[in-house]
């Protein structure tokens, strides 16, 4: 216990601790010799564990206690006191107090030693080696008296009483100059004997004997037996003796002369041993010591010559246990080592090379001396003896071999040696020991190949590669440290790499010639199959992904073999095991190689990549993540990969590292989204999709303070996602505007490109280029226009086209800013694709009017008109280039001020005309219609270039080309007429007049009969060419000119060719004629021509007919007085039994007659009119027939001719109506409006026996009929019922064509009575369900038990619902009382026979308490 009492407590007064120390200090005073011996021991163990108690008071009074005990007989009191003395003196220099008390115990103590009890002796001599510490006992004490007993213990004595009797003598000597006397005092007692035999036999600590030891090596007689004494203790205390060795003076040399002089070869290897003891604690004192003897050449020479003992002494059995060794582990671990083997203990003629290897690691000029020596020589051929001798069955393979490729692979680290002949034989020697059984011969091979590759000349690494060293070197990696951690130290020791397999092998794969060559094609494989995790190899996968990286770069043929030897499957598989983040990193930097090829993202196992690259994306280390993104990104550029399904799965991960990730990771998932999302703009909704909007991630990123690459890479990004509408209109969106546009004026080129993109997107959005143009983009914008980099510059122009859009103060910001200045200082040295993005800015800027009339606008002309005139210039830089062009020069005034040669503005446009694209072409016309416009260029020769391109324009068909063109060829018509004509304008042109479309313009047919008649009054030679069609066509001109050319050009046609006339009226020309002299126009002209043509036609009644029928169209004509003789005329024609068509015409001509005029009609009844149409409604030609009753509703539409409206007349109307409804099964609905105004003009007719009898037909047909004509029918129907005299047999009738036609059916819900409920208002609603309809419903009441609704609902039906059923459902929708008051069930045949029925319908079942419910309902049904 008080071993561990605080001192502190032990030292105050009354404490329990100190009551107990004073009484044991007390009761050594005891008269009981077993108290006395207990309480010595007692505080011999307190003191030897209480360092603080041996320097204080309490040690001093236990001194002066424990002294008197040593004059007592009692051994065991005696052995314990003296114990009790080692104790305290163990602080005998820091206790000076103890020091002048304990010099008096010096005596006593020695004749202690001298005791014939051992156990006494043991502890005396254990006191005296403790007091001998302080410097005065040394001094005082005899060195006789001390070594004698201590001898005597050595040989006699316990372990722990040998080990001090050992430091008590020397100490003796330390503090002693060693003369004779003590030599023979030495020599006498047998004292090195003795401690050489307990050293040997229980491998002590030397450190309290090296002394005496070292001593001896100077004794004349004594060395070679000294050497072989020490020798044998390198093996244990290898680091004691090496101190001892440097410490005295003359050492090393003595023992190096030894060496080299011996012949024995113990003595020899033992100096040897020796000689690298030293070199342990100070190998630069050795080396300078030889160097200074000039012993270092010869000592190197006898040990290369000593290589030759390993073969003679296994050729004379010599026990490899009984060899001079040097354990380089601790005692305790060297006995676990085997004996030969492994690297712990080097013994025999091997530390011949040991001392080598340590010579030429520390002193470089040394190599040299050892490669002249022959060394590498003999370590080649003793390297090689070692395969030479496989194919014998009990070969046992050399386990120590390891040595030689030690020493070959510091002596590598030379270059000259390199060079050396000899050292070219030892390559395919070292190769082979790389497949050696024992690791350490590997190992080392593995450095000497190592040296060679990292000092050797580029033939030198040919030579190792062509050795097949490389998979030895493979076979090596990854082991675990811990596995070769005595390796791992003796490579440190001798300034070795730890790793020589992975240094030789990235040193090896930098030689390009290897890299590509058939030694990297046969270590791929191998490679890949260390991805496949190796228990005793945890390190090989990483090694082996570093060197598939090395190998891959740059080198496609590589990248194919590892995707042939199973890369892919080898990563996906690994990567799914988890593997630590820095392999983790390495395997997907790997991937991303891999997959930078095309060919390998092609392969079939590069999809199966994407889902395990995600999971590292989500689960993976930072490093292991930035990488993952890398590969992704490459992957993502092949189609398939990007638009699968997995690749989906990779955007919130990606997101997720631009929200949390560093600077790098941001960068990298960026990329990768950027290649996800660039051509697939809907996937962007994935994007927004996620947890965390990455809008928000992207506008955080280009407000902070992070590099200008980062935001950069953002607005690359934000340019992607705002591709999508829906993103675009995000709040997200908007916030990114400012910051966007803050980042215009920076100096970083790239970041500039990208939010140029970016905002090129959000301007697409009407409400986001507000935003962008408030928050001054423009102006940057245009800025940043200068220099060559061209891609900025279209993404601009795009940018401002949209900005300028609709946005008129934004053009004028522009302008001012210089941006036309800016455009034309880059057009003429822009690409193509440039200059037709500038050209639709400029277009954009000149559709304003204030801009195109400019100054600056002026400036564009020339250049624009030069542009056009590139050959490589597209369709729709052309069209821009175009439309400024037009937009400037389409005004008068700014024509005025340029001097435009025919050259520079007609020519660029002559090619332009017959361009492919329509527009271009159309814009074309339309400039040179402008141009043209001016009176120098029509006249200029180089205009006649441009009539056949536009001739051709017109033959396209496109009325919009065909207008440009046409008004371009009126400018110059009556310039060139001839040259015109002889383009083909005659023939293109008279198609223009003669299309029948409609949505023609008006001003593209004037224009072309403009040029036409040009053409025409320029030369009578061309009247021939020009049809007659399109000759009648020109008479209904605007133009007078146009119809004055016409009609001399039709009067010279018909007098040069009579029959030409047929061809003049089959097209028009006799209307066209009366409509120029309805119009007053050209009167003379016209009525001579159409009398030329009346005449000499050869139907001339049906031309006159005609004629008349069309000139009576007019209102007033109609009522002057020639129409009467008119209508005796026509009427005349009709009683001459006419054709067919004449017929029709006549009696059209005769209805523009009598619609206006009652005297008419009145002129027509008294010629006999009304019974020649009669007649004619009999006609069996329908459409006399049809004319003929439309003609009678005209004559008979008011009373003027009452008297001659009889039955007669509706009999006629009836019988073709008869006719043609059982010829057809239908009925012209003239005739019905024809009976309809008899009926309601003149009632008398209703009673006649035709009204009542002849309507058999009526009854009797199908519905369908009915159905179509139904307006009609009912006309004439209902005025036929109002005659009240009509037969029962007609009602009937009547009555079953009324039940026959189609009509709607609605049904008022008016309230409901009785919906009581015993706690609570009901909430009642109707549902009604007619036939196979949807159901209705009325809306929810909830104002008592006698709710009101007054809904209606209408059902339409092609014919009456007969025999179908109303369902009505009275229901409840509250929550307290019954859900259901009861049903109805109505028959709808009643409602349609009555037409309307009203009334209170009893709900079912009835109420069993109270009143019945009942609901109140009106039915409607209309045949309207």
């Amino acid at each position: 216990m008080l071993s561990v009492v605080p001192f502190n407590d032990i030292l105050r007064e009354g404490s329990a601790s100190n009551d107990a120390v004073e009484t044991m200090i007390k009761i050594l005073s005891s008269t009981k010799e077993e108290t006395q011996a207990k309480s010595a021991s007692a505080l011999a163990g307190i003191f030897e564990t209480r360092k603080d108690l041996r320097e204080s008071s309490i040690a001093v009074r236990t001194l002066y206690s424990v002294m008197k005990l040593l004059s007592i007989e009692s051994e065991s009191v005696l052995a314990e006191a003296a114990h009790c003395l080692s104790a305290i003196f163990l602080s005998v220099k820091e206790n000076r107090e103890v020091a002048g008390i304990a010099r008096d115990t010096l005596s006593p103590l020695v004749v202690l030693a001298n005791s014939s009890v051992l156990e006494v002796a043991e502890q005396a001599t254990c006191a005296l080696a403790n007091l001998i510490l302080d410097n005065e006992v040394s001094e005082k004490a005899v060195a006789e008296e001390i070594i004698l007993p201590a001898t005597r213990v050595l040989r006699e004595g316990t372990v722990s009483g040998k080990t001090h009797a050992a430091a008590a003598i020397a100490r003796l000597l330390h503090a002693r100059q060693i003369d004779s006397t003590i030599t023979d005092c030495v020599n006498r007692a047998g004292t090195v004997l003795a401690l050489v035999s307990f050293l040997s036999l229980l491998m002590v600590d030397l450190l309290p004997h090296q002394r005496l030891l070292m001593h001896l090596l100077f004794c004349q007689g004594q060395q070679d037996k000294a050497i072989e004494i020490l020798s044998r203790l390198c093996r244990d205390q290898p680091v004691v003796l090496g101190e001892k060795v440097i410490d005295a003076s003359g050492c090393i040399s003595s023992i190096t002369k030894r060496v080299i002089s011996s012949t024995n070869s113990k003595v020899k290897i033992g100096g040897a041993a020796l000689l690298i003891c030293a070199a342990k604690v100070n190998h630069q004192r050795m080396v300078e010591d030889l160097n200074q003897s000039n012993s270092c050449l010869h000592l190197i020479q006898s040990l290369v010559a000593m290589l030759s003992i390993v073969e003679a002494s296994r050729g004379e059995g010599i026990d490899e246990e009984d060899a001079i060794s040097i354990c380089r582990n601790t005692s305790e671990e060297a006995r676990n080592e085997e004996s030969g083997t492994g690297t712990a203990v080097i013994y025999g003629a091997n530390l011949a090379i040991w001392l080598l290897s340590v010579i030429a690691c520390h002193d470089g000029k040394s190599k040299t001396m050892i490669m002249e020596a022959g060394a590498v020589e003999v370590l080649t051929d003793r390297v090689s003896h070692l395969f030479s001798q496989y194919s014998q069955i009990d070969y046992k393979e050399d386990s120590s071999i390891w040595i030689c490729a030690l020493l070959l692979a510091i002596l590598l680290q030379d270059r000259d040696i390199i060079r050396a002949n000899a050292t070219m034989k030892a390559i395919p020697a070292l190769a082979n020991l790389l497949k050696s059984e024992e690791f350490a011969n590997r190992y080392f091979a593995a450095q000497a190949i190592c040296s060679l590759v990292c000092n050797g000349s580029r033939g030198t690494l040919l030579s190792v590669a062509n050795s097949g060293a490389a998979g030895g070197l493979i076979a090596l990696l990854g082991c675990a440290d811990a596995d070769i951690q005595d390796l791992l130290e003796l490579s440190e020791e001798f300034a070795l790499v730890q790793y020589p397999d992975q240094v030789a092998l990235e040193r090896l794969f930098r030689v390009e010639d290897i890299r590509v060559g058939a030694t990297s094609r046969k270590a791929i494989p191998a490679l890949v199959d260390l991805l496949k995790p190796i228990p005793d190899r945890p390190g090989a996968p990483f090694l082996a992904l570093g060197l598939l990286t090395q190998l891959a770069k740059d080198c496609p043929s590589n990248k194919i073999v590892m995707v042939e030897s199973g890369a892919l499957e080898a990563l996906t598989k690994y990567l799914s095991l988890g593997p630590q983040d820095a392999t983790e990193e390495a395997a997907t930097d790997l991937l991303g190689l891999l997959f930078s090829s095309a060919e390998i993202r092609r392969h079939e196992s590069a999809f199966g990549a994407v889902s395990q690259l995600v999971a590292v994306l989500r689960l993976g280390g930072r490093g292991a993540r930035y990488s993952a993104a890398k590969a992704l990104e490459s992957l993502f550029s092949a189609d398939h990969i990007r638009n699968a399904e997995t690749a989906r799965q990779a955007v919130q991960p990606l997101v997720e590292i631009l929200n949390t990730g560093l600077e790098k990771e941001q960068h990298a998932a960026i990329a990768a989204l950027v290649r996800l999302l660039s051509e697939n703009p809907s996937r962007a909704l994935a994007v927004a999709d996620v947890e965390m909007n990455a809008v928000d991630v992207l506008c955080r990123i280009l407000s902070s303070n992070c590099s200008m690459e980062l935001k950069g890479d953002a607005a690359e990004l934000c340019g992607v996602l705002f591709g999508n509408t829906r993103i675009r209109s995000t709040l997200a969106a908007a916030r990114c505007v400012e910051p966007l546009v803050s980042l215009l004026v920076t100096e970083f080129s790239p970041a500039q490109h990208s939010v140029v993109r970016a905002l090129d997107k959000l301007v697409d959005d009407e409400q986001l280029a507000e935003l962008v143009a408030a928050h001054g983009a423009v102006i940057p914008l245009v800025g940043l226009l200068y220099g060559k980099n061209y891609m900025l510059h279209e993404a601009i122009s795009r940018a401002l086209v949209k900005l300028g859009k609709d946005r008129p103060g934004c053009k004028m910001e522009m302008v001012k800013a210089g941006v036309i200045e800016s455009v034309l200082d880059i057009l003429h040295e822009a690409p193509d694709f440039l200059c037709a993005a500038f050209s639709e800015l400029l277009r954009i800027l000149t559709n304003n009017a204030g801009i195109a009339k400019g100054p600056s606008a002026a400036k564009v002309v020339e250049p624009l008109f030069l542009l056009l005139t590139r050959p490589e210039f597209g369709p729709d830089g052309q069209h821009s280039a175009l439309q400024v062009l037009v937009n400037i020069l389409e005004h008068p005034q700014c024509r005025a001020d340029y001097s435009l040669t025919s050259h520079q503005a007609i020519e660029p446009l002559i090619p332009l005309l017959d361009s492919p694209a329509p527009a271009v072409q159309q814009l074309a016309a339309e400039l040179l219609s402008h141009l043209l416009l001016e009176e120098h260029l029509q006249k200029d020769p180089v205009t006649q270039q441009v009539i056949g391109p536009l001739i051709r324009v017109l033959g396209s068909g496109i009325h919009i080309l065909q207008q440009r063109a046409v008004k371009a060829l009126v400018s110059i018509a009556l310039t060139w007429p001839n040259e015109i004509a002889k383009e083909g304008g005659v023939n293109e042109l008279s198609k223009i007049i003669l299309q029948a479309d409609p949505s023609l313009p008006q001003a593209l047919w004037e224009s072309a009969a403009s040029v036409l008649s040009s053409i025409l009054q320029f030369s009578s030679e061309y009247y021939l060419e020009v049809p007659i069609a399109v000759l009648v066509r020109l008479l209904r001109s605007g133009s007078e000119g146009t119809v004055v050319g016409s009609l001399n050009a039709l009067l010279v046609l018909e007098s040069d060719d009579g029959t030409s006339a047929e061809a003049m009226a089959e097209s028009g020309a006799i209307e066209a004629l009366l409509e120029l002299l309805r119009s007053h126009q050209c009167e003379e002209t016209s009525a001579r021509l159409l009398e030329v043509l009346l005449n000499n036609l050869s139907k001339q009644g049906y031309w006159r007919s005609l004629a008349l029928g069309d000139l009576f169209q007019n209102e007033s004509l109609a009522r002057s007085a020639d129409a009467v003789s008119a209508c005796r005329a026509l009427v005349n024609v009709l009683e001459e039994q006419p054709t067919e068509e004449m017929k029709v015409v006549a009696i059209c001509a005769l209805q523009n007659l009598v619609m206006y005029s009652r005297s008419n009609k009145r002129a027509v009844a008294e010629a006999g009119g009304v019974q020649v149409v009669l007649d004619l409604i009999s006609s069996s030609d329908p459409d006399t027939s049809v004319q003929a009753a439309m003609f009678v509703k005209l004559l008979f539409s008011n009373h003027t001719i009452q008297e001659y409206a009889s039955s007669e007349t509706v009999r006629a109307i009836t019988a073709a109506i008869e006719k043609e409804l059982w010829a057809t099964g239908t009925v012209n609905e003239e005739y019905l409006k024809a009976l309809n105004s008899l009926f309601s003009n003149f009632p008398r007719l209703r009673a006649t026996e035709p009204a009542n009898i002849e309507y058999t037909p009526f009854g009797y047909r199908t519905q369908d009929w009915f159905r179509g004509n139904s307006r009609s029918c009912l006309g004439c129907t209902f005025s036929s019922q109002t005659s009240l005299s009509g037969p029962p047999r007609f009602q009937e009738k009547a009555e079953f064509l009324l039940q026959c036609l189609p009509g709607t059916l609605v049904v008022i819900i008016k309230r409901g009575n009785n919906m009581k409920q015993s706690v609570g208002n009901p909430s009642v609603f109707c549902k009604l369900t007619l036939g196979n309809t949807p159901p209705r419903q009325t809306k929810i009441v909830s104002t008592g038990p006698n709710p009101e609704w007054d809904e209606s609902f209408a059902w339409s039906f092609e014919s009456p619902p007969k025999g179908q059923k109303l369902h009505i459902s009275c229901k409840n929708k509250s929550k307290m009382g019954k859900s259901s008051f009861g049903k109805v069930t109505i028959q709808i045949d009643r409602v349609v026979m009555l037409g309307a029925v009203a009334g209170e319908y009893t709900l079912l079942p009835e109420s069993k308490s109270g009143p019945s419910r009942n609901l109140e309902i009106e039915f409607q049904w209309s045949n309207k």
